[in-house]
């Protein structure tokens, strides 16, 4: 091979451009795809990771907060219905929702001095044992009916299973102390047996997982007999036994979820424009009351037993 013939083969082969230019462009598309399924793959466990997240928390909420929170409730009831007790000025009849009427004490479950809200909607009983606004109080004629929470917001009946025949109970009302013996137990498919005219009723879920029904607690009256002053309203659907307030708790839940979201959104780009640490420590307030809001509501379609 001649010289001249080296120097005209020898450009056409050697060229990188023209070896590589095709491998290239076919590895473009690929490495494209490649990212497009990397960045896809991220952003998927991302998602499932905040879920998880959302999640635990809400059960951290749920099993460790909301005792808390009923804590403080109670607290604030307290020293309300004490000072209505000392002017005289207790509720001894139908009263608004919400309105501290009583004060239980259950020795045997080691329950002193918890406030009886008015009210049983699952609302209402985060902050406390209710009373069914269709019954009379404790101490006057007839069947009064309390319910408590089994797992959530202090768990007050947790314990009512554990009640013996003959365990005191002992309820105090604007109309005085009036003291019951446990005389039988029940169910939602079968009610405790009625053993006197006068009764007080302590009801609550029948489990503390997940519950389906309800157990019952029938003490009878042992001392006398109070006035009942006027008739007794109906109650919403809501404060039956394993109701959730639904209604009152979906608009809330949606719009602080659609904060929530926002708030994500906005957290992500200023962690891009600014940097991660600051951002997460300027929205970290605002997140954790935001969160609160939700799982808040959240609580509220739960029964109102559990």
């Amino acid at each position: 091979m001649t010289a001249a013939t080296a120097l005209e083969i020898s450009p056409a082969v050697a060229d990188p451009s023209a070896v590589s230019g095709g491998t290239g462009a076919a590895r473009r598309p690929r490495l494209a795809r490649r990212q497009s399924a990397s960045t896809r793959l991220r952003a998927g466990t991302l998602t499932l990771l905040l879920a998880g997240l959302l999640i635990l928390g809400f059960v951290g909420y749920l099993f460790g907060l909301t005792g808390l929170s009923e804590a403080r409730a109670q607290h604030t009831m307290f020293k309300t219905f004490q000072r209505t007790l000392g002017q005289a000025v207790a509720p001894v009849g139908p009263a608004p929702t919400g309105t501290p009427v009583a004060v239980i004490d259950i020795p045997a479950l080691g329950l002193h001095n918890v406030v009886i809200v008015e009210g049983t909607d699952a609302r209402t009983l985060t902050h406390g044992p209710g009373h069914r606004r269709d019954t009379p109080l404790p101490g006057q004629a007839g069947v009064s009916v309390l319910y408590g929470r089994r797992a959530l917001f202090g768990a007050p009946f947790a314990g009512l299973t554990a009640l013996r025949v003959g365990d005191r109970i002992t309820v105090c009302t604007g109309q005085g102390a009036a003291t019951y013996a446990v005389a039988s137990f029940g169910s939602g498919a079968q009610p405790a047996t009625a053993t006197s005219t006068n009764r007080l009723v302590l009801t609550t879920a029948d489990s503390a997982f997940l519950p389906s029904s309800t157990v019952s607690v029938s003490a009878d009256l042992r001392t006398g007999l109070q006035p009942l002053p006027g008739g007794l309203p109906a109650i919403a659907d809501d404060e039956h036994g394993m109701r959730g307030a639904i209604d009152e708790s979906v608009g809330p839940l949606m719009l602080w979820g659609q904060v929530l979201l926002a708030l994500a959104v906005l957290g992500t780009l200023a962690a891009r424009r600014w940097a991660i640490w600051p951002t997460y420590l300027c929205l970290a307030p605002t997140t954790l009351a935001v969160l609160w809001n939700v799982y808040e509501n959240a609580a509220g379609m739960l029964p109102n037993l559990f």
